[in-house]
């Protein structure tokens, strides 16, 4: 049976890879994007006409509540309710302790933990039995820096989020989250030589994720095979050993 599923912050990378694994296996899927419409349009074909999904666009910025709100009228007009909630949108800005501004700051916090926030009290109005997963990070449990520190709070308040929600919202939605490592995203192209060299030495496996293993993680949570795991933090970082 489709199912209706939510990904923000869908239109590359994780969120992309996250689409792409439900359209596969026949779901319908909504593409939560803010700025990147180009990306997010190129997938919508993607989807349409490699797996024949149905798909909706939905522009909103996840940390203004009349967006967020506008956004779930938009899929209640077109799908009615949602399964499946994926909450994948995040942004990272890092800088020194020194120069961290609380605007600087405030922004990481208002994407990363509001926007969940956000859109999952708005989500559940369109859910009657389903699942929600929260991307947070192993930077949100003890693998955090300085430079990221405002990073690394709203990912452990994700984790809070999720389980506040799970027992909030049991026995008929499950909230469960991934907590993923290094992954080869665009927001980790940037990273000096040296310090992937030396975050290389502390990984298990010796390389980072692919944005499949996560998102194939994501799936198995979210599907039938997992509907007994509830207010769990999956840690998928190939084992650190910091």
């Amino acid at each position: 049976m489709k199912k209706n599923v939510l990904i923000t912050g869908a239109s590359k990378g994780l969120g992309a890879s996250i689409a792409k694994i439900f359209a596969k296996n026949g779901d319908n899927i909504i593409i939560n994007y803010n700025k990147s419409f180009d990306s997010a349009n190129l997938l919508k074909k993607e989807l349409e006409n490699k797996y024949n999904s149905k798909v909706l666009l939905v522009r909103a910025d996840i940390s203004l509540e009349n967006e967020v709100k506008n956004m779930f009228d938009a899929i209640k007009k077109e799908f009615n309710s949602i399964d499946i909630l994926i909450n994948n949108a995040g942004v990272a800005i890092d800088s020194s302790l020194e120069e961290k501004s609380a605007d600087e700051f405030m922004k990481v916090i208002s994407v990363n933990l509001l926007g969940t926030f956000l859109v999952t009290k708005y989500a559940i109005n369109l859910m009657n039995i389903g699942s929600i997963i929260n991307i947070s990070s192993t930077n949100g449990i003890d693998t955090g820096y300085i430079e990221s520190v405002n990073y690394d709070s709203s990912k452990a308040g994700v984790i809070a989020l999720t389980h506040d929600f799970a027992k909030y919202l049991a026995p008929k939605i499950r909230v469960n989250c991934v907590a993923p490592g290094w992954i080869n995203t665009d927001m980790n192209n940037d990273l000096f030589i040296d310090f992937k060299k030396n975050q290389l030495k502390k990984i298990g496996l010796k390389r980072f994720a692919s944005c499949d293993e996560i998102a194939n993680v994501v799936y198995f949570l979210a599907s039938d095979e997992a509907k007994y795991i509830n207010d769990a933090v999956i840690r998928v970082d190939g084992g650190n050993f910091e």
